[in-house]
């Protein structure tokens, strides 16, 4: 197979009819796999996870750190033409998954706001089992506070 693609001629209008035919293909092809995954909650859960690893919806810098922001980019650059991939293939699945995501996120906020609430209640119950608002001795004076 890799021998095909060093005995190519471009100048050659047979040679080239079929690259672009094989090319046309391959998209379709892949354009079929991308619709099957995203036809899926967690083929489209499992792509939005890719394009934030890819900084999609973020952004690469990282300040003083150059080579890592170039790294990055690159991690981008994949993640931008798989997110161009998935729009053209299936765009209809592409906002679903986006309402999803955020759907997801809302859900998991309010689970964290909802443990911190319960985190700081069970903290005033510990405050309360110590013995720090227990009510006065019956007939203390406040006489031994010096």
């Amino acid at each position: 197979m890799a021998s095909d693609h060093l005995s190519f001629d471009a100048g050659d209008p047979v040679a080239e009819n079929n690259a672009h035919r094989d090319e046309a293909r391959r998209e379709r092809e892949d354009a079929e796999t991308l619709r099957r995954l995203m036809g899926h909650r967690n083929g489209r859960a499992w792509l939005y996870r890719v394009l934030e690893r890819c900084h999609i919806y973020a952004s690469s810098f990282t300040p003083g750190e150059p080579e890592t922001t170039f790294f990055r980019m690159g991690e981008e650059n994949i993640g931008k033409q798989m997110m161009m991939a998935a729009m053209a293939a299936a765009p209809d699945l592409y906002m679903q998954m986006l309402a999803e995501a955020r759907r997801e996120d809302e859900r998991v906020a309010a689970v964290r706001a909802e443990e911190d609430k319960k985190r700081s209640d069970d903290n005033a119950v510990a405050v309360a089992m110590q013995g720090f608002d227990l009510p006065r001795p019956q007939g203390w004076t406040g006489d031994d506070d010096r």
